[in-house]
């Protein structure tokens, strides 16, 4: 019997973040899974992502990319009127209802994987279908909070739903620009209680208007699905004593959810429909047999023309002439100092709210943090978003029994790499001479802020010369020191920073040290 592979990739796009989630099955039994993060900024998929993604499909024939809608802004429609809809795509809800999105809305998240193709693409409420699928939920307001929205559906005693609704919550960013506080733990404290007293607010509103309607209907439940958990245990009892509701909190895994939408029973659901998997033919065998026949007379005619004694003596210079050419390239600083970047910035992108980093040390292979976390839960999300950067992570209490308002110390270890595709420095170096010292340390405090202490470390003379400089700078802010990093990468000589990279919360702002190593070629 033959063994069939088969590869399914969920590929959620967050605002900063795409998260990649792998399951590989042989005869429908998983056998592997892996996980990645990218920083994303663009509108359409990142080269470099999609060409992860696509040697992937080519290694396994089966390969299905699952994703959720960009824009989740999907209604709830009966069956009796979804085929009315002219401007819309329809996607099975249940037996009562479909799914309906804007064809404009469905064609972005199709855009975006463009360069992939893309298999499966559901809606938050299939999360919430496949949620009622699985439990009995009678008399019940439903919610799931995801992507700083929260879909809403009320269930009759019969499990039918005669409510829905999707309402947006607050960010942390809305609250940072519309209020004033004076440190990021005041401001983490004021959206957590901005965050509880609108959710708090919604729950009210929906209740209001859903009786307002006298469906006949009496909610005895309210069940809560999470991704990220915001609400603490003490918030969700309240909630539960002031609407005199039974109120359950429970946290949900998207991937797996999407996993088990794109299996075969639930096809019918998605907005698209599979691509066609076509089997590759393997003539990789009969492709070896010939490669080596023709090697093997090939071979054997080259032997008996080559003039091994010139063969042997061409084959010195060419080795002499390489070496020559790589000692005297200069080092590439953009893509460097690119990579370095990426690296901080994921280490930051991985930091979820609620806590904040007072120290942090970034080496090329492992990572040392302090972080202050105002709740324990704020704290267990970390793990995972570091498990992505660093195989290994070891976390430490400064004071065990303390909850709350409590200092972390980290240590992850074993980078993995997180892109594979960086900038690169496409003008010509200036180097018709070779300068001095002086005027080297002269040149970088120019480029470097005025409160910059620049000190001089080390000079390795090879057919590079390389000047090591230890900096130290104070920034209210880390966008300050990639602003730095842009500047560098703009001058015309080769210019990078290095390992370690520290930064240190002070009451004056972020004091942050690094290397930095000026390359020339040597005269």
């Amino acid at each position: 019997m033959f063994n069939k592979e088969s590869l399914y990739i969920n590929a959620i796009k967050y605002d900063t973040q795409l998260k990649l989630e792998y399951k590989k099955l042989n005869n429908e039994d998983i056998i592997d899974t892996n996980n990645s993060v990218f920083l994303i900024d663009n509108d359409i998929l990142p080269p470099d992502i999609a060409q992860k993604i696509n040697t992937s499909q080519e290694e396994t024939d089966f390969t299905y990319i699952s994703t959720l809608l960009i824009s989740d802004t999907t209604k709830l429609v009966p069956k009796s009127l979804s085929s009315k809809l002219t401007d819309c795509e329809i996607a099975r809800f249940n037996n009562e209802y479909d799914i309906a999105v804007l064809k404009t809305t469905l064609f972005e998240t199709k855009n975006y994987f463009v360069k992939t193709g893309i298999d499966y693409i559901y809606s938050a409420f299939h999360i919430l279908s496949l949620h009622i699928e699985k439990n009995v939920c009678r008399n019940e307001l439903l919610l799931l909070l995801y992507n700083n929205k929260a879909f809403i559906l009320i269930l009759n005693q019969a499990g039918i739903v005669v409510y829905n609704e999707i309402v947006d919550l607050p960010t942390f960013e809305s609250v940072k620009k519309t209020h004033f506080y004076e440190n990021d733990l005041e401001g983490q404290k004021l959206f957590d209680e901005i965050y509880y007293l609108e959710f708090h607010e919604i729950i009210q509103n929906t209740l209001n208007d859903f009786y307002a309607k006298k469906n006949g209907v009496f909610i005895e439940k309210i069940t809560i699905l999470y991704v990220l958990k915001q609400l603490t245990n003490e918030e969700i009892e309240h909630l539960s004593q002031e609407f005199m509701l039974k109120v359950d909190y429970h946290p949900i895994n998207i991937d797996e959810e999407i996993f088990e939408l794109s299996r075969d029973k639930h096809l019918k659901k998605s907005f698209t429909k599979p691509r066609k998997k076509k089997k590759k033919r393997d003539f990789k065998y009969l492709y070896l047999f010939l490669l080596i026949a023709v090697l093997a007379f090939g071979g054997y005619k080259i032997y008996s023309m080559i003039d091994f004694n010139k063969f042997f003596t061409t084959k010195k210079i060419e080795k002499s002439e390489k070496v020559e050419e790589n000692l005297t390239s200069l080092p590439d600083h953009v893509s460097i100092n690119d990579k370095i970047e990426q690296r901080i910035k994921a280490v930051f992108n991985s930091i979820p709210n609620g806590v904040m980093i007072e120290y942090i040390k970034i080496n090329a292979n492992d990572l040392e943090l302090k972080v202050f976390s105002l709740k324990e839960e704020n704290l267990v999300l970390l793990k995972p978003s570091l498990d992505t950067l660093y195989k290994t992570s070891q976390f430490n209490l400064v004071d065990p029994e303390k909850k709350t308002d409590f200092f972390t110390d980290i240590i992850a270890k074993d980078s993995i790499e997180i892109n594979t595709n960086y900038k690169k420095f496409e003008k010509e170096y200036i180097t018709d001479e070779t300068i001095a010292v002086e005027r080297v340390t002269e040149q970088l405090k120019i480029l470097m802020p005025e409160n910059a202490i620049i000190r001089f470390s080390s000079n390795t003379n090879n057919n590079i010369n390389k000047f090591t400089y230890v900096v130290n700078i104070l920034v209210k802010e880390p966008k300050e020191f990639f602003n730095l990093l842009d500047t560098i990468n703009n001058e015309l000589y080769s210019i990078n920073i290095s390992y370690p990279i520290i930064m240190m919360k002070t009451e004056a702002g972020i004091e942050v040290e690094f290397t930095l190593e000026f390359n020339q070629l040597k005269n």
